[in-house]
């Protein structure tokens, strides 16, 4: 019995044994699992608090970054604010000032016009200034937009050199225009904006040459349909550090720029931007106190036509035109009275007799019941204007080769008066060597072709009668564009500047015809506030023209 009693005890403490052990074993697998839980918890912990460390420290960075560029930003941004204050009191205290002066005193009639000068002068640089800010505005919301027009490239060239000499030649520097290729006769680009950027290019060459020479190079890529212009000075050249700073606004290259020589900044900006938008780059060569050169493209939509030298041009000179001896009735269907008599005069000069229609609903009429070889039709008329007219033609089942004549001719254009049913588009200004070639093919020829006449015809006007028409009219509607700006009759903007587009290049003022096209443009795009700024230029444009003629 003892043995028994001793085994059973021994099994029993063995068995206890067995289950200590293994909750033991059990108890140590917990631990060992549960530790390295803890471990990997730690580990996950550090690898957080450096992460975090890392990016506290990068978000700081960041931060402090963007306090200081913000710091900058509105420092150089108050900095033009206070650049842009100074140069429109400076104009704007001439203009009270003399005024005041005008007011107060009775000044001699020499003085008069000596202040009234000024007083033009400075109101003419005042809206300039604000032209820049409202370009740079536009450009900022993606709204500057170009107005393409087929444009003869030589004469653009031509008035800036004459501008050019002049404004040099006070400044005792030489300018040079400089034509590197065969440059086409006429391209379709944004006459308006080239000549901006290329006033801006060297207006600042001007500006920063004490002495030497201004050079302007031209060429034209054929294969590329790309323009090539490059300002040449001989002044004082920009640092390296700052020749990418230069073309950004709210800044200059020096704040001392401002101080020594004026100006906002804007201008390059402005340049870039353009250019840019027309398709192009500008590209910078600079040595400090060697010059500059300044390089731009832009690429044209269309191209025609050759000139190899600017040489002896006149801009409104005589040009050999084959005047045809042709036999034929023709309809002018034209609202504007300077436009009749010119176009009139034109035709009537092959031996044509001529029929005139002073709106679309009587063009009409007259071509149902008459006997005409040739239509030629304006566009924008009173009462009914050209398109509805040959609608309404082509409806009654009239067959006539009808002509759309006009200064809307931008590719669009044309298109949709072919559409309409128009056998072809004949532009204004009056291009008379295309005008007598559609002549030709609709009219009888009288006798061998050889009989025609080939005579020094003016591409302006040729009667002096007609000349004073015009500029009684351009006087006419110098007083009607003050009115209408004053009172913003955009609807009487729109009329004005369609008929100064339409008739102002044919008397040798491209200016004019440009400057109207830019704010019609823009008018008819409801963009009232920037149509009726180009409506202002245009009509200070206008005054110097009369001015000049009245002297």
């Amino acid at each position: 019995m003892a043995n028994l009693s001793t085994r059973m005890n021994e099994d029993r403490l063995k068995k206890r044994y067995e289950r200590e052990r293994k909750a033991r074993q059990a108890a140590e697998t917990i631990l060992e699992k549960k530790s390295l839980e803890l471990y990997q918890r730690n580990k996950e912990l550090e690898e957080f608090k450096e992460n975090l460390e890392k990016q506290v420290f990068e978000r700081t960075h960041e931060a402090e970054k963007a306090k200081t560029e913000a710091r900058e930003a509105n420092l150089a941004k108050s900095q033009f604010l206070a650049n842009m204050s100074h140069a429109i009191r400076t104009p704007l205290t001439a203009i009270i000032g003399f005024a005041e002066v005008l007011l107060q005193h009775s000044p001699s009639r020499e003085e008069r016009v000596k202040y009234l000068t000024t007083i033009i002068g400075s109101g003419r640089h005042l809206t300039t200034l604000l032209g820049e800010i409202l370009d740079v505005s536009n450009i900022e919301n993606q709204k500057l937009e170009l107005n393409p027009l087929r444009f003869n490239l030589p004469n653009l060239l031509q008035s800036i050199e004459q501008i050019y000499v002049f404004n040099c030649q006070k400044e005792q520097l030489e300018f040079a225009l400089i034509i590197d290729s065969v440059l086409p006769e006429w391209i379709v680009a944004d006459p308006t904006r080239i000549k901006q950027v290329i006033d801006n290019l060297l207006s600042n060459a001007i500006k920063f040459t004490q002495s030497g020479s201004i050079s302007l190079h031209v060429k034209f890529s054929f294969s590329s349909n790309t323009l090539h212009i490059d300002v040449v000075d001989t002044g004082q050249g920009i640092d390296d550090d700052k020749q990418t700073l230069i073309f950004d606004y709210f800044s200059q290259g020096d704040a001392s720029i401002t101080h020594n020589f004026g100006g906002t900044g804007l201008g390059l900006f402005i340049t870039k931007s353009l250019v840019e938008l027309m398709g192009g780059e500008v590209e910078l060569e600079s040595t400090l106190g060697v010059g500059s050169k300044f390089s731009m493209s832009i690429v044209c939509q269309e191209y025609g036509g050759e000139c190899k030298s600017l040489k002896s041009r006149d801009i409104i000179a005589h040009q050999s035109v084959i005047i045809p001896s042709l036999v034929g009735n023709i309809l002018l269907v034209e609202d504007t009275e300077v436009n009749q008599q010119l176009i009139t005069l034109n035709l009537q000069q092959t031996g044509a007799k001529v029929d005139l229609a002073i709106n679309g609903l009587e063009g009409l009429q007259k071509a149902l019941t008459g006997e005409y070889d040739l239509v030629l039709m304006d566009i924008q008329m009173p009462v009914m204007d050209g398109k509805e007219a040959m609608k309404s033609l082509k409806q009654l089942g009239v067959n006539l080769p009808i002509y759309a004549l006009t200064a809307n001719v931008m590719p669009s254009d044309i298109q949709e008066y072919a559409d309409i049913g128009f056998t072809g588009t004949l532009c204004k200004p009056l291009e008379l060597e295309n005008l007598y070639q559609v002549l030709s093919q609709h009219l009888t020829v009288c006798g061998d072709k050889v009989a025609n006449k080939v005579q020094e015809t003016k591409l302006i006007a040729q009667d002096p009668k007609i000349k004073a028409l015009f500029y009684t009219e351009l006087d006419k509607q110098h007083v009607e564009l003050t009115e209408n700006i004053h009172n913003l009759d955009y609807a009487g903007l729109i009329r004005i500047t369609h008929v100064i587009k339409g008739s102002a290049g044919s008397f040798g003022h491209n200016n004019l015809t440009n400057l109207a096209a830019h704010a019609l443009l823009l008018l008819r795009q409801k963009q009232y506030v920037e149509g009726v700024h180009h409506c202002t230029n245009l009509n200070h444009k206008v005054a110097e023209v009369l001015n000049e003629y009245n002297d």
